[in-house]
């Protein structure tokens, strides 16, 4: 058994032949595995987890044992291989505040303009449809986020079986009519790692191994699942790492500072029975840029696509379509350190047997001599660095040229907390005051791990261990916004808020500006009763991130409650044109509506606030109100009746001895 190959093992269970017409349609099913290192894969070497899934379809097909992210970080880096471009050209440069331009052709367009089904499974917060991804798609399933209970259930991830279960569900109603096209991302193995069993006690001294083991079993339990229903052997199958994990190299725990290849060497593979060469192991460079132009071209699809190239060439010994694989460079970046740090950002370029880090003190590496990245050569072939770094110019010059902007993503509270719950928040938009030389991120990775370990401790719940240590790294770096914005956060957890707003203003002090800061000193202020300053506040915030939807609901609560109605309903609404099921301002509208006795109306937007939230108590004691209002007497009643069963263990004792007596005398 174990010396059959993958096709011939799965095709077996289901009695079909490898064999396919040259001239069908293929189908393409891409999985994108988070933060997965490619040395982590027994088919690249590795001793330490064993990848069998992995492994066969690398043996069975082409593995790319060279291959590079363009970015540290998962929304640019999917944003990259979705369009084939690199981030300063399809302008997403961090998670969570940028949303892919409309105007990106994205690979699942072109498959749905070509008559794919087109479906996406998502484990993780950060690529959810209000980043831009989800253009092409009949179907964006990250559904698992649609909990509305005002942050009190976040769900930042889903686990890879889940995620493979909601492709099954979907790959059973196939017909096989049209050719389709799924692209499934597993979040794990990104940290927190914390494998299931029997992952965990197989990989007790490394759960991220036992996190990469658990996803390669999932990625068997997708195969299996597509020769079940006797779709494998239809099937092109690629496989790809975003980005990879530090795990201590170079200092970096994590990733997103450093563009080191420990977290930008990305595994890539694509397999597909008679179609693509077998059992090829390709050691030249190659990008995650090329992985859709590749697929196209397998594909029959002629479309000229990004910035990347066709590998075909490369897999299947030579040709004359596009340049020589051989020759390809690769661009790297972090923005992540200006965004969110103040500090300088990082621009690498790969080429040849060398790699330039363009920081405040370059570093130049021969990687095939030193694949760990330790010894800078700088000094030592001052040729080759200058001759790199007048190409790394050259490509940023040209970038910059063809470059998207990308818009800002519409973040509401739970949005923002979902990201906080990750380790994810930049104050995009915002401005630093720093004065002097720029701060190399390869040089200060001690004081990032230092921010990171508070960032550990407030998602823990140790909010004063976490004050302690943000404020360690406020006296050595004052200038850091990342930091004030998470101490805020700290203050906010303990106390009423007056000591948050202390964080916020010594922010602003130093010079340091963000809509976030502006926004939650309006909200503070509000909360003590400060309306004319608040609205100072607020409206600062909102023209700095005009696109913010929980400003524009902050703004729309101060109108309501100031009684100036026609304004308040000006930012519920507003807030809606950017987020059409955001609840809450559904229901501010609702109330504002009702105050202004346009009852219709009022009316609608509560039965919307019921409509995505069917399970909230105070969504239908509002419905009820204006039913009963309404003279929807009936209506009412059951409205009443539905918020007494789920508001039992909430508190509403007010609204419950409303909402009975209403029952009594509708009921009459």
């Amino acid at each position: 058994m174990a010396s059959r190959s993958l096709t011939a093992l799965l095709l077996s269970i289901v009695g079909l032949s490898p064999c396919l017409s040259a001239t069908a349609p293929r189908n393409l099913v891409l999985i994108t595995i988070d933060t997965l290192r490619a040395d982590y894969l027994s088919c690249n070497g590795s001793t330490v987890v064993a990848t069998p899934h992995l492994d066969r379809l690398a043996r069975e097909g082409t593995n790319f044992a060279r291959a590079r992210s363009p970015v540290p970080l998962t929304l640019p880096a999917h944003a990259s291989i979705f369009t084939g471009n690199y981030p300063p050209t399809h302008g997403v440069r961090d998670n969570g505040t940028y949303r892919l331009p409309e105007q990106q052709l994205s690979l699942a367009e072109v498959l749905h303009e070509r008559g794919y089904r087109t479906a996406a499974f998502l484990g993780s917060f950060v690529l959810d449809r209000r980043f831009g991804l989800a253009q092409g798609f009949d179907l964006y399933d990250d559904r698992v986020w649609d909990d509305v209970d005002d942050l009190e259930k976040l769900e930042a991830e889903r686990t890879a079986e889940e995620v493979a279960a909601a492709f099954t569900r979907w790959l059973a109603e196939d017909d096989g009519a049209v050719p389709f096209f799924a692209w499934v991302h597993l979040y794990d193995p990104h940290a927190p790692y914390e494998p299931p069993e029997p992952f965990r006690s197989r990989y007790l001294r490394d759960p991220y191994a036992g996190e990469v083991a658990y996803a390669d079993s999932v990625v068997g339990t997708i195969l299996a699942e597509l020769a079940t229903r006797d779709r494998l052997s239809q099937t092109v199958i690629a496989v790809a790492g975003d980005h990879g994990e530090g795990l201590g190299e170079h200092g970096e725990m994590t990733h997103s500072l450093l563009i080191y290849n420990s977290t930008l060497h990305v595994p890539m593979m694509i397999w597909a029975p008679d179609l693509v060469a077998a059992n090829r192991d390709i050691g030249d460079l190659v990008r995650l840029i090329d992985l859709a132009p590749t697929l196209l071209d397998y594909l029959g699809i002629e479309e000229p696509f990004g910035e990347g190239v066709s590998l075909r060439p490369l897999i299947d010994g030579g040709g004359e379509a596009g340049p020589e694989p051989t020759l390809l460079t690769a661009y790297s970046e972090s923005y992540y350190p200006e965004l969110a740090l103040g500090w300088s950002p990082l621009r690498g370029l790969e080429s040849g047997g060398y790699r330039l880090i363009l920081a405040p003190t370059p570093v130049l590496f021969h990687v095939g001599e030193d694949p760990g990245e330790r010894n800078s050569r700088v000094e030592a072939e001052p040729g080759v660095y200058q001759r790199l770094k007048r190409q790394l110019a050259d490509d940023l010059r040209s970038f910059e040229a063809q470059s998207e902007s990308a818009t800002s993503a519409p973040l509401d509270a739970a949005a923002q907390e979902r990201l906080r719950s990750l380790g994810y928040l930049a104050g995009a938009g915002g401005t630093s005051a720093r004065q002097g030389p720029p701060v190399d991120p390869n040089q200060s990775i001690d004081l990032w791990n230092r921010i990171q370990r508070g960032i550990a401790e407030l998602g823990g719940g140790d909010f004063r261990a976490a004050i302690r240590t943000f404020e360690s790294v406020l006296d050595e770096d004052p200038e850091i916004p990342l930091v004030y914005e998470y101490l805020g956060t700290c203050w906010e957890k303990l106390t009423a808020g007056t000591e948050a707003e202390k964080v916020y203003r010594r922010a602003l002090e130093r010079g340091i500006e963000s809509p976030r800061l502006h926004h939650e000193i309006g909200r503070n202020l509000l909360e003590r009763g400060d309306k004319k300053q608040a609205e100072r506040e607020l409206q600062i915030a909102l023209a700095m991130d005009p696109q913010s939807v929980v400003v524009h609901y902050d703004l729309g609560n101060l109108y309501r409650a100031a009684g100036r109605l026609p304004l308040a309903a000006e930012h519920y609404r507003a807030a809606l044109e950017i987020n059409p099921s955001y609840l809450w301002a559904w229901n501010g509208l609702g109330m504002t509506l009702a105050a202004m006795q346009k009852n219709e109306d009022a009316l609608a937007a509560f039965q919307r606030v019921v409509e995505i939230d069917p399970e909230g108590a105070k969504g239908y004691f509002n419905l009820a109100v204006q039913l009963e209002r309404a003279g929807q007497d009936q209506a009412a009643l059951v409205a009443f009746q539905r918020f007494l069963e789920l508001s039992a263990d909430q508190g509403l004792e007010e609204q419950r001895r409303y909402a009975a007596e209403a029952v009594q005398r509708l009921g009459d």
